[in-house]
């Protein structure tokens, strides 16, 4: 599920990177020049959520925004930031701006938006902006129109005296009278499905977001079909076992899953699905698995 919420936070940024990219910087003087794409790059563990290079006040800078469901759990926040941003100093040679977004409420409040030593006559100084969604004002974020910033907005402060269920209803009437194309605004419905998933019950969500509503979504389409094929290859898995018990012994059927569950490849899978009702012996049909 996690996976989900980054990709949909990806796509945001590829599309929507003007108001994104204001929003983090607060700064309406900033033009994003190029994305770049540090997802091979084999120097740090793992590749940066968003870096783009852009101009602000005609000035270039690195862009970097990590986005944080939770707390950061392999190592904490501040250990990776200093990483990322070491490697984006040294690569591209120019001043790096950034930032972490925590989605949930309870995310991000220890996290420090930083790491300083001074030691020995030794000093570094690393910096970041920690958002918290949940402290942002959510009124004044609609009042922008900036559609990019619409999926987020059921995670931010509703006005002072209206119930997160108002709240969310709001966000949803704002998204659905933005001026933009239908696919975009599918998009950006479905995005406040998802990220509202994160305080929202799924009972109130699809009351207010019908699924028609986000059929259009590129993202939605995407994950309906990966759904897809998992359940299309989970159901192949199945169905061979179960024909396998029907011909041979239980127990050495059992013995064949891992491997059987292992095979990603969806047309070997099928291939083996037909082979299993006509194979002589359970040793063939294991040798089949290897091949």
């Amino acid at each position: 599920m996690a996976q989900d919420y980054d990709n949909m936070g990806k796509n945001l940024w590829t599309d929507h990177a003007d108001d994104l990219s204001k929003f983090v910087l607060d700064v309406d003087d900033v033009e994003v020049l190029e994305h770049l794409d540090t997802e091979q790059q084999t120097v740090i563990a793992r590749h940066t959520d968003i870096t783009k290079r852009v101009r602000i006040n005609k000035h270039e800078a690195i862009l970097h925004v990590e986005l944080q469901l939770g707390e950061s759990t392999d190592k904490p926040m501040w250990a990776r930031n200093a990483q990322y941003q070491g490697y984006l100093v040294g690569k591209y040679q120019m001043p790096v701006y950034s930032n972490v977004i925590y989605f949930h409420p309870n995310a991000g409040r220890i996290d420090p938006g930083g790491y300083a030593y001074k030691r020995n006559g030794y000093e570094h100084v690393n910096r970041y902006k920690v958002v918290r969604l949940s402290e942002i004002e959510g009124q004044a974020i609609l009042e922008m129109q900036a559609p990019g910033l619409l999926p987020f907005t059921p995670l931010m402060k509703p006005p002072a005296g209206m119930d997160l269920e108002h709240w969310l209803q709001q966000c949803v009437d704002a998204t659905r009278s933005i001026p933009v194309d239908q696919q975009t605004q599918a998009e950006l419905l479905y995005g406040i499905y998802l990220f509202g998933g994160i305080v929202y019950n799924s009972e109130l969500l699809e009351r207010l977001i019908s699924e028609g509503l986000m059929q259009e979504s590129k993202t939605y389409q995407l994950l309906y079909e990966k759904l897809s094929k998992r359940l299309v290859r989970e159901n192949t898995i199945e169905n061979t076992l179960a024909l396998l018990e029907r011909r041979f012994a239980a127990d050495a059927v059992r013995a064949l899953i891992p491997a059987l569950q292992s095979i990603t490849d969806l047309q070997k899978l099928q291939q083996l699905l037909l082979e299993a009702a006509e194979v002589q012996n359970i040793e063939a049909f294991a040798q089949m698995l290897n091949e």
